[in-house]
C-alpha cells in the first residue's frame, strides 16, 4: 500500500516528503475543500511539485467542491496549468469537470473525491465511464464492500487511514450551507457538527455535550485488513494540521507498512479526539464525548498550593516532562496550560506555577511534547546522487552525474597547474556538502590542479542546478489552454411533491414516495393510490446502500417497476426511468448534460429552495449511542431530536434497509 499524506502547506508538505510519503496531496488558495487554509497558490504550487519530485513523491492537487457554469472554464485551466507545472493526478468531486477533463484532456488522471460518496461496487462502475482512475471511498464504506469493489474493478482503491471523520456522509452535509450559505461542498463548511447539542424525546432533554462531534480515525491495527482487502493507498486527512501531525502520522504509518517499531503514543500526541476504525465493520461506534486535542494520559495531579496570585500544582507523570510542553488538566473542568515553569521535584514528579484554575483529581494529559515536536521539525533528509568529477590542469573541470535514472555531465572552469595548494578530494567533498537538497556521493580523480574558490563554488551550483532541472524537468507538460465557454440549462425536474406516508394529498403531478421501510407492499401501494388520484409515482432511494440494499431496490422495481430518484451513482445503474435526486449535487449544465436525465437541484448557488435536503446523513446509530440499546431493543421513534444552543431544532428520522441510516431534517 502506498502512504498519501496531506500538505497544508511547504513546512507540511517537506514533512511528509521527509517521512516517507509516496504521494501528497494539497490545494490552492480556490477550488478546494479546504479553502480556509492559508497553504499553497498556483504561482507557489511549481515550487511545491518540483520538490515532491525531486524526492520521487508524486502529487495530487485537490480541485474537490462544486461549480457553477460560470467557474468551469477556470475551473479547467486551472487543472491545465497545475497539470503542465508537473501534478501528477487530480482529485474532483464535480461531475461536469471530470467530464470536461476526461473528454479535453484525457491524459490527465483523475481520482474521484470521498466527496461524490462512492461506497459500494455499483457506484465505481459508474465512475468506470469517466476515465476515473482511482476512487477516495467514502469512509462509510465497510470491508465487505470493498472487498466486492476489488474483485470486480480494476479502479485504484484509496481509504482513509488517520485524521478527523466527518459524522455526516460524504459529500451529503448540508447543514453549513442551509443555516449559514457557506456549503461543505464548496469547501466552507464551518464545522457546526462541532459544537454541543442537546438531544431531546417528546420535548423532554435526555443529554447534552459533543453529540454530533466526531472520534478520529486510526486504522492502525486494521491495514492487513483494508491490504487485503484490496486498498492500494491509505490516506492521512489533515491538510488543516500542523506539521508536527502531517510527519509524525507518516512516519508512524511507514513504520508500520515496513514492519519497523511503532508508537500509538506519538500519534496520539499529534492529534487524538480519541481514535476509532470508523465504519469499516458496519454502522460504527464513532461519536466522542471531546471536542478537543487530548493528546495522552500522562499522569494526575497529586496536590495542589493555592496562592493569592498563583497556584503551584503538583503532579505525577509516567513520562518524562520537557519545558515549553503543553498539558491539559482534565476533571469538572478543562484547562489547557504551557509548562513553562515546570521544575522535576523527584523522577516522574513535577511542579507547575499557573495562574489557571486545576482540581485536586485532575487527570493530566500531555498535548505538546516540545522535545519530541523539535527533533521531529528538526529531521530532513537529502536527496542522494553520484558525482564523479575529474579535475586536471588546462582542463575543465567535469562532472558526471547520475541521479535516480539519469545521467549527464556538467563541465565548469578550466583548471590550473597547481603552485602551492593542488585541489584535493577533501576539499571538493567539503564544497560540495553545501546542498541543502542534495547529498553528493563523489568519487574524484585530480592531479596538480587548482581552481579558485570561486569557480569552485560556481561549479558546485551548476553540478546540483543541473540535476534538479533534469529531475523536474520530466515531469513538465504544454497542454493548450481550455477556451470553450461554459453556458447552458439544467434539466430541473419540478412539480413533485415528497411524502414519507400513504395519507398524502397534494396539487402536484408527481409524487415522490420516500418510506422509512422499503416494503414491496407500501411501494405497491403507493403505486395505486398516485394512479386512482392521476399522479405520477416515484420511489425516493435513499444515497446510502450496501450490497444486499442494492438488491432489495431491484427486487421492488423489477416487480412494481416504478420510477425512482436516484440520490447515489449506484442508483444510475437500476433498471427504471430515473430523476436525479439532489443528493447527487447536480450544481452545473455539465453535470446536467453528464447525466442527461432531469435532476432535482438541492443547492443552486447557496440559497435554500422549495425542496430541501435532509440537513445531515448519518451512518452511526444515534439510538445505540444515546439511549443505550441494540436492535433487539431498538428506541427509536418520531419524536426525537437534536437542538442547538441558538433553538434551532433537527429531528431525526431514520430509512431501513438491511442496516438503519439517519437524517437530520426540519
Amino acid at each position: 500500500m502506498k502512504i498519501l499524506a496531506p500538505a497544508g502547506n511547504f513546512e507540511c508538505l517537506k514533512s511528509a516528503v521527509y517521512n516517507g510519503a509516496d504521494e501528497v496531496y494539497l490545494g490552492i488558495n480556490q477550488f478546494n475543500a479546504r479553502n480556509n487554509v492559508d497553504g499553497f497558490t498556483l504561482e507557489s504550487l511549481s515550487s511545491a511539485v518540483d520538490f515532491a519530485h525531486l524526492f520521487n513523491v508524486k502529487v495530487l492537487l485537490a480541485i474537490n467542491i462544486l461549480f457553477l457554469d460560470s467557474e468551469l472554464n477556470s475551473a479547467v485551466n486551472t487543472a491545465v496549468k497545475a497539470y503542465n507545472m508537473g501534478v501528477d493526478a487530480l482529485i474532483v468531486q464535480d461531475l461536469g469537470l471530470i467530464k470536461l477533463l476526461s473528454e479535453n484532456y484525457p491524459e490527465i488522471e483523475l481520482h474521484a473525491s470521498t466527496q461524490m460518496g462512492v461506497h459500494n461496487l455499483e457506484g465505481v462502475k459508474q465512475l468506470e465511464k469517466y476515465n476515473i482512475k482511482r476512487v477516495v471511498l467514502a469512509r462509510e464504506t465497510p470491508l465487505e464492500e470493498i472487498k466486492r469493489i476489488k474483485q470486480n474493478s480494476n479502479i485504484e482503491l484509496e481509504y482513509f487511514c488517520q485524521g478527523a471523520l466527518c459524522v455526516s456522509f460524504s459529500g451529503n452535509c448540508y447543514l453549513s450551507s442551509y443555516l449559514f450559505n457557506q456549503s461543505g461542498n464548496r469547501g466552507k463548511c464551518k464545522q457546526l457538527c462541532r459544537l454541543p447539542f442537546t438531544l431531546e424525546k417528546d420535548g423532554k432533554k435526555i443529554k447534552r455535550g459533543y453529540l454530533l462531534s466526531a472520534k478520529d480515525f486510526n486504522m492502525s491495527n486494521r491495514l492487513n485488513d483494508l491490504e487485503n482487502a484490496g486498498i492500494d493507498v491509505i490516506k492521512i486527512e489533515g491538510r488543516a494540521r500542523r506539521a508536527f501531525y502531517v510527519a509524525t502520522a507518516t512516519k508512524e504509518y511507514y513504520n508500520l507498512i515496513h514492519k519497523k517499531p511503532f508508537f500509538m503514543d506519538n500519534i496520539k500526541l499529534a492529534f487524538n479526539r480519541t481514535y476509532t476504525a470508523g465504519y469499516l465493520d458496519g454502522n460504527g461506534d464513532i461519536i466522542s464525548n471531546i471536542q478537543n486535542h487530548i493528546g495522552i494520559k500522562v499522569g494526575k495531579v497529586t496536590k495542589i498550593n493555592f496562592g493569592k496570585k498563583f497556584n503551584q500544582v503538583y503532579f505525577s507523570s509516567n513520562r518524562e516532562i520537557s519545558k515549553k510542553s503543553v498539558l491539559k488538566f482534565l476533571g469538572d473542568n478543562e484547562t489547557t496550560i504551557s509548562a513553562f515553569d515546570l521544575t522535576e521535584i523527584t523522577l516522574g514528579n513535577y511542579m507547575l506555577t499557573t495562574t489557571q484554575k486545576v482540581g485536586p483529581q485532575d487527570a493530566v494529559h500531555l498535548i505538546v511534547d516540545e522535545e519530541l515536536e523539535r527533533q521531529s521539525l528538526e529531521f530532513f533528509v537529502k536527496k542522494p546522487i553520484s558525482v564523479s568529477i575529474s579535475a586536471f590542469p588546462n582542463d575543465k573541470i567535469y562532472a558526471k552525474v547520475q541521479v535516480d535514472k539519469l545521467e549527464f555531465e556538467v563541465y565548469g572552469a578550466t583548471c590550473l597547474p597547481a603552485v602551492n595548494n593542488p585541489l584535493d578530494e577533501k576539499e571538493i567533498a567539503s564544497n560540495f556538502s553545501k546542498s541543502q537538497l542534495f547529498s553528493a556521493n563523489l568519487s574524484v580523480k585530480t592531479n596538480g590542479a587548482f581552481l579558485p574558490k570561486k569557480d569552485l563554488n560556481d561549479f558546485r551550483r551548476k553540478v546540483f542546478s543541473s540535476a534538479y532541472d533534469n529531475l523536474v524537468s520530466a515531469y513538465k507538460r504544454n497542454l493548450k489552454p481550455f477556451e470553450k465557454n461554459i453556458s447552458g440549462k439544467i434539466d430541473r425536474f419540478s412539480s413533485f411533491y415528497f411524502t414519507d406516508s400513504l395519507n398524502f394529498n397534494t396539487l402536484e403531478k408527481n409524487v415522490v414516495y420516500s418510506p422509512e421501510t422499503y416494503d414491496i407492499k407500501n411501494v405497491q401501494e403507493f403505486i395505486n393510490i398516485c394512479n386512482k388520484k392521476g399522479k405520477t409515482p416515484f420511489l425516493d432511494t435513499p444515497n446510502f446502500a450496501l450490497e444486499k440494499d442494492v438488491l432489495w431496490l431491484r427486487d421492488i422495481i423489477s416487480k412494481t417497476n416504478v420510477a425512482i430518484i436516484a440520490n447515489n451513482y449506484y442508483a444510475l445503474g437500476l433498471p427504471t426511468q430515473i430523476i436525479i435526486g439532489g443528493f447527487l449535487n447536480v450544481f452545473n449544465s455539465v453535470t446536467s448534460n453528464a447525466l442527461n436525465l432531469p435532476a432535482i437541484v438541492a443547492e443552486s448557488q447557496e440559497e435554500s429552495l422549495r425542496y430541501k435536503m435532509p440537513y445531515m446523513t448519518l451512518r452511526h446509530c444515534p439510538i445505540k449511542t444515546h439511549f443505550n440499546c441494540d436492535c433487539n431493543s431498538c428506541a427509536y421513534k418520531d419524536g426525537i431530536s437534536y437542538k442547538m444552543d441558538n433553538g434551532k431544532t433537527f429531528k431525526l428520522k431514520r430509512k431501513k434497509l438491511s442496516s438503519c441510516t439517519f437524517y437530520l431534517t426540519d
